[in-house]
């Protein structure tokens, strides 16, 4: 019984130890032809657990930086030969392929219109790398681009990490307009207890719109044993969008 109880001690240790966060994601700027583009990815081996899509390891968003609705984007990294192939996602098909070496300064490649076969160059400029799978690492005011938008806005999250904490947050959210790329408003996080922005293990996923027309928003938080979210809702009033500060529990407590 007493080894039992140690060896169920030991395991938790173990756990509580080895234990990191979600994310490994690399953003970038850049141009498809003359187009400027904004692209970010993020690795995960097995592709979070589907089924039909284990030989994936790769989920990401990008945008065209003057039609600023993102678009989704699936695909596979080859870490022996360091080449990238990326997918974009339209109505469940596949529709254009970005084709490029990996790299975390500047990449290089081709991509392609998978209905046309048009061939178009594709350049990236990395811009940022957030990884927050080791305790060491630390970073600050890193955007991460949001897969969910508005017909008027999209949204950027800033996210952050302290040394020796266990995952990454996102401390503010940028609501941005599409039109000409203006912020129209940040939402502020740091009064809120818990942690947001880090429950989805798709970091592009943590902001979801729940209404369009009225411009209703969640973005997950760490809030009881499942997570939950913080609700934002557009004030016709007062033209702003107005955070409720409480956040609402997910599933069980």
């Amino acid at each position: 019984m007493k080894k039992s109880i140690l060896s169920i001690l030991i395991f938790i240790i173990i756990v509580t130890k080895t234990y990191a966060g979600w994310y490994e994601c690399f953003s970038y700027k850049g141009k498809i032809d003359k187009y400027p583009i904004s692209l970010s990815f993020q690795i995960k081996e097995g592709y979070f657990g589907a089924k039909n899509k284990k030989h994936l390891n790769l989920i990401g968003v990008y945008k065209y930086d003057k039609r600023n609705t993102p678009i989704r984007l699936e695909g596979v990294i080859d870490f022996k030969k360091n080449k990238i192939l990326l997918y974009e996602i339209s109505n469940e098909k596949y529709t254009a392929r970005f084709e490029f070496e990996f790299s975390k300064e500047k990449c290089v490649g081709v991509w392609t219109n998978l209905s046309t076969n048009q061939h178009l160059s594709l350049e990236l400029i990395n811009t940022s790398v957030l990884i927050d799978q080791t305790e060491e690492n630390e970073f600050n005011d890193i955007e991460i681009l949001q897969a969910g938008s508005l017909t008027e806005f999209y949204f950027i999250g800033i996210y952050s990490k302290k040394k020796n904490s266990d995952q990454t947050q996102m401390d503010k959210l940028k609501i941005i307009n599409k039109n000409d790329n203006t912020v129209f408003q940040t939402i502020d996080f740091s009064k809120i207890k818990t942690v947001t922005g880090n429950i989805r293990t798709i970091i592009f996923d943590n902001v979801e719109v729940t209404g369009n027309k009225k411009k209703e928003l969640i973005v997950w938080n760490d809030i009881g044993r499942m997570g939950g979210y913080l609700t934002i809702k557009f004030n016709v009033k007062t033209n702003k969008f107005k955070l409720d500060s409480k956040p609402i529990i997910d599933g069980p407590n």
